[in-house]
């Protein structure tokens, strides 16, 4: 299980810290973001690798399960291993920890 850390922005000063990490915990673009990082690992040219800017692109879908639990699919187009770009569609199952920046990798398809 691999786990990677993510920055938390936007968190109002007015919340207490349960709710700055309720927020984190349920944030469906913190997880996008982190899959991303998670997708990355697997590439064969990692460098080369291009995600969709927002999630607002079509194809790419989010669902939050509960528990800090959120699956997300999307793609990424990057260099094969003969240098040629290609899109390759991805689901990532990540869990958030709770209270921290550590995110957790339950699940990945390429």
């Amino acid at each position: 299980m691999a786990v990677l850390l993510a920055s938390q922005a936007g968190c109002s000063e007015s919340q207490t810290p349960e709710q700055r990490a309720q927020a984190t915990c349920e944030d469906e673009h913190d997880a996008f973001w982190i899959s991303q990082d998670f997708v990355k690992r697997a590439l064969k040219a990692p460098s080369t690798a291009e995600f969709p800017a927002t999630m607002r692109n079509d194809g790419i879908r989010s669902n939050y399960l509960g528990d800090c639990v959120h699956e997300i699919w999307a793609y990424v187009d990057s260099q094969n291993s003969y240098g040629a770009m290609i899109r390759t569609t991805y689901y990532a199952k990540v869990q958030n920890r709770k209270g921290t920046d550590n995110w957790s990798l339950l699940d990945l398809k390429l």
